[in-house]
């Protein structure tokens, strides 16, 4: 394992142990401020890993796999708060690209829910994104002609 995991955890099973260690005593405010400044720390190294990862899997075609990496991402990123702009601007991107390619390829074959299902995911994380406001009002126009020639959900 590289340092920059083994750091973290370490860290991480100090601060958990800390308040076992002294159970006749609560925790101070301080004690909780820094047991929630050494888990938005290691979430963050976990959030670029996985950053990584997704553009790693992105790259090799695997885009059902780099979605579920920004997928866990975000929720890194709505985890951890302020002061990840960057990670964040990324994770947003990249889940944007990646979940746009797969409802276009699902539109391609006709399956108009999981391209619903896809762009629904960029509009959660980016609901401003013009190109999948107007992808999400196509396939929705898509989805209703279909209606009664489709099984219902």
């Amino acid at each position: 394992m590289s340092k920059a995991v083994i750091t973290p955890l370490c860290i991480l099973l100090l601060a958990g142990t800390a308040p076992r260690l002294s159970a006749q005593t609560p925790p101070s405010p301080t004690d909780a401020a820094v047991q929630e400044a050494v888990r938005r720390q290691a979430d963050t190294i976990t959030l670029r890993q996985k950053l990584d990862q997704a553009a790693s899997a992105e790259q090799r075609g695997e885009l059902v796999g780099a979605a579920r990496l920004y997928d866990a991402a975000w929720g890194l990123v709505v985890n951890i708060g302020p002061g990840v702009e960057t990670e964040r601007a990324q994770t947003i991107a990249g889940l944007t690209r990646v979940r746009m390619q797969l409802a276009h390829e699902a539109q391609s074959r006709e399956d108009y829910r999981d391209a619903e299902i896809q762009v629904q995911d960029v509009l959660r994380v980016n609901p401003k994104d013009p190109e999948a406001l107007r992808f999400y009002s196509s396939n929705h126009q898509k989805l209703e002609a279909q209606r009664g020639h489709i099984p219902s959900v």
